[in-house]
């Protein structure tokens, strides 16, 4: 699919059965929840991203990770996270080229071109042997509406089912480089 077509959450969103749950107040289970369909702010997607990005890191896991900020630029904070995992898995970022980045860091950077659907995206994808997870989440608002840029809105999904999140894979490795290969 043309990246400029590719909405990963337009795929993937759909598949997912159970209701809409809000997770403004969520407690800890709920954000742990191997399969969910919600609507939520920045600081809960923060969380849900941390704790996968904490299984690649802690279980040192060999695979692809597929992760989009929307903006290069928001990958900033977290950037060294992503790096680390470099030492185990192919790491592939995508998001709208409105930063420098370092090419010499391990990451694969993947430009978004600014009218793609991928630009109101965020999503952390995890496909490796032994861990199979996906969060893909629709920015409602964008950028530039909230004095405080956390109060976005997102609707979203979060699965370990391997079928989704194999259909989530073969729509993002496509437009990867061949991913080196892991020992």
């Amino acid at each position: 699919m043309e990246m400029e077509k590719l909405s990963l959450f337009k795929e993937c969103f759909g598949v997912m059965e159970g209701e809409m749950q809000k997770l403004d107040n969520a407690n800890l289970s709920q954000l742990q929840s191997g399969s969910i369909k919600f609507e939520s702010k920045v600081p809960q997607l923060e969380y849900m991203c941390l704790m996968m990005e904490n299984m690649v890191l802690m279980k040192k896991l060999k695979g692809n990770v597929y992760a989009g900020f929307q903006k290069f630029s928001r990958s900033q904070n977290v950037i060294d996270r992503f790096q680390a995992m470099t030492e185990y898995s192919n790491v592939h970022i995508f998001g709208e080229a409105d930063a420098a980045v370092d090419q010499e860091d391990g990451i694969e950077y993947i430009p978004i071109p600014p009218d793609s659907e991928l630009v109101r995206e965020w999503f952390l994808v995890i496909d490796a042997p032994n861990f199979k997870s996906m969060m893909v989440a629709y920015d409602l608002d964008g950028f530039g509406v909230h004095e405080i840029e956390e109060g976005r809105n997102f609707r979203g999904a979060k699965s370990s089912n391997p079928k989704v999140v194999d259909q989530a894979v073969q729509l993002l490795k496509e437009h990867t480089k061949s991913p080196k290969e892991l020992a």
